[in-house]
């Protein structure tokens, strides 16, 4: 511990499964995905579309997806797993 109760932890920002898929032309699996927030919902919206691109504000990048890149989504059905909580 430092005397002057400074610290040096830092964030790094580290890619998440989405995003290498996007960056590497990889298929991704989306799973429950009917479970997933609203924002997230819409977040994938423009991977989905005419854009074929997601933004990432932390970055302030956008990052095009390649024609190589899927996105497979699934679902449990509504009465196994209960509904989206938001």
């Amino acid at each position: 511990s430092e005397s002057n109760g400074s610290s040096s932890a830092s964030f790094r920002w580290c890619d998440g499964v989405l995003l290498k898929a996007i960056k590497q032309g990889h298929w991704v699996l989306l799973d429950e995905l009917n479970l997933a927030s609203q924002s997230v919902l819409e977040g994938l919206n423009s991977c989905l579309d005419h854009r074929a691109s997601v933004y990432i504000p932390e970055l302030g990048q956008t990052f095009a997806c390649p024609p190589s890149f899927r996105v497979f989504a699934a679902q449990n059905p509504l009465a196994q797993g209960g509904g989206r909580k938001g």
